[in-house]
């Protein structure tokens, strides 16, 4: 068979066709391969960067809120009351007032619970377990708002634990009481 082409294409252009098809094979070898391979790669780093795009996009709104409570201003001083201890009749207003400020500070009330037994233990003072749940930034506020009671003596202990999607906040603070 080789006889044949030989006799058919002169030898001469038998090496320039080999040589043109070598020439080929080793353009796309050497170019056209790697540029895919190259394409290829980019095209993955493309997809990688758009995957974080939106992830930021979506977290964007989350970071401004956060961005606006951070840089917000809060009060500076806490708010000074005259002290004044609570009356035997005044147990269901406190109960009203805490309850109030929970209200206006967006937060839930999950428990509030005098401590009677506080009363024989340090005479003069009550204890007030107070359970809500919400935002930290607002419990914050409440707790700043819990300066304004006039009985208030101090805030004993505050325990949060995450839940879910919101914070359960735990508080104990005393009372003073006639």
């Amino acid at each position: 068979m080789m006889k044949r082409i030989a006799e058919i294409i002169p030898a001469q252009s038998l090496i320039l066709l080999l040589l043109c098809v070598a020439g080929i094979l080793v353009f796309i070898f050497l170019f056209i391969l790697p540029a895919q391979k190259t394409a290829a790669e980019l095209d993955k780093n493309i997809e990688e960067k758009q995957g974080q795009i939106d992830r930021q996009q979506i977290l964007k709104p989350v970071f401004e809120r956060m961005l606006v409570k951070a840089t917000a201003k809060s009060p500076t001083r806490l708010p000074m009351v005259e002290k004044a201890k609570l009356s035997p009749g005044d147990m269901k207003k406190i109960s009203t007032q805490i309850q109030s400020l929970i209200k206006r500070n967006n937060l839930q009330l999950k428990e509030i619970t005098p401590d009677v037994n506080s009363s024989k233990e340090r005479p003069g003072y009550l204890l007030i377990r107070l359970a809500v749940t919400g935002d930290f930034f607002n419990f914050r506020k409440f707790l700043l708002d819990l300066g304004s009671i006039p009985s208030m003596v101090h805030v004993q202990e505050i325990t949060i634990r995450s839940i879910e999607e919101s914070r359960e906040m735990k508080v104990k603070i005393w009372l003073a009481q006639e």
